[in-house]
């Protein structure tokens, strides 16, 4: 959640002059994020604060929302090996979980809490944003789908197991957006560390709860050498 980026540097001088070019374009945008609104600043500005031409900011950013959710792809490694680790359906769930928690204790450390709170503040203030998250949020449950059909081998074929697969990986993504809504609320009103943490992990127990709940058992959820053979 903060403007540095996730890409490893390429090696070489070229590799890290470019990666210091893309890490002053995202430092200076959550600036004038942080102090005009998201949207209220333009691309334009945003080169000029960070002294690049306007090109430059295009050769490494599609837009001022790529440039905000630069991150997002470190909250999204985890579930996916959480899902191909799994040999139950119930490891799979709390192996959602645990990827999810994980993710709030990147973002709660005492380096990162102060841009995570500038983070949910600017996330939470810009109508914008809140429309591009929905896109981005159906990426994520997308990429969950494609590990749970590939953790479900040539099970993947039968359309029973793929819708039952479809439907998991929707209500799933809910949960996950859930916590990540409550963690972004507690943040952007400024409560204590503790406090932010205790009404995420509420909701993640409450969702993930539910999930295992509703899915104890569940054949399409397990391993297929674990499951029972069909008759």
């Amino acid at each position: 959640m903060s403007p540095s980026t996730t890409a490893a540097p390429a090696p070489g001088l070229r590799g890290r002059k470019r990666e210091r070019t893309r890490r002053a374009i995202a430092e200076a945008a959550f600036r004038l994020f942080a102090d005009e609104g998201f949207d209220s600043v333009t691309l334009t500005r945003i080169a000029a604060a960070a002294d690049v031409a306007p090109a430059t900011v295009f050769t490494h950013y599609a837009s001022k929302e790529d440039i905000f959710f630069g991150r997002r792809h470190e909250f999204e490694a985890g579930i996916a090996e959480a899902v191909r680790g799994a040999r139950t359906g119930a490891e799979v769930i709390e192996g959602m979980r645990r990827a999810c928690a994980e993710a709030f204790d990147a973002v709660l450390t005492e380096d990162a809490l102060a841009q995570a709170r500038i983070f949910s503040r600017i996330l939470l203030d810009s109508p914008s944003l809140r429309r591009s998250y929905l896109p981005l949020a159906r990426e994520r449950r997308e990429q969950l789908l494609a590990a749970l059909l590939e953790r479900a081998g040539e099970r993947a074929a039968d359309t029973g197991v793929r819708g039952e697969l479809e439907t998991f990986a929707s209500l799933a993504g809910t949960v996950r957006e859930t916590g990540f809504d409550a963690l972004h609320g507690a943040l952007a009103a400024g409560e204590p560390v503790g406090r932010v943490r205790e009404a995420a992990d509420a909701a993640l127990e409450r969702g993930f709860g539910w999930l295992g709940r509703a899915y104890a058992g569940a054949e399409f959820l397990e391993e297929p050498s674990r499951r029972s053979p069909r008759p």
